[in-house]
């Protein structure tokens, strides 16, 4: 998998299904702490934190957006 910053986006590549992820600010903003050690709590707050959100909303989008990475088989 290889993944390149584009303009604040990210543009997600998995080499072996030629599968393929754009993603906007926030999605951006998960994706670089994907590579961390961070639950998904740690995720949402994260992101509650950055973008000014109610953490039960930042929950939900992270939620949201792990279960599409998860479809597109591009998140294990």
């Amino acid at each position: 998998m290889v993944w390149r910053e584009v303009d604040g986006e990210i543009i997600l590549l998995d080499l072996d299904s030629s599968r393929y992820l754009t993603t906007n600010g926030s999605g951006s903003f998960l994706l670089q702490r994907l590579t961390s050690d961070q639950d998904r709590d740690d995720l949402a707050r994260a992101l509650a934190e950055r973008y000014d959100l109610d953490v039960e909303r930042a929950r939900a989008d992270t939620d949201s957006f792990l279960r599409v990475l998860q479809e597109r088989r591009l998140l294990a």
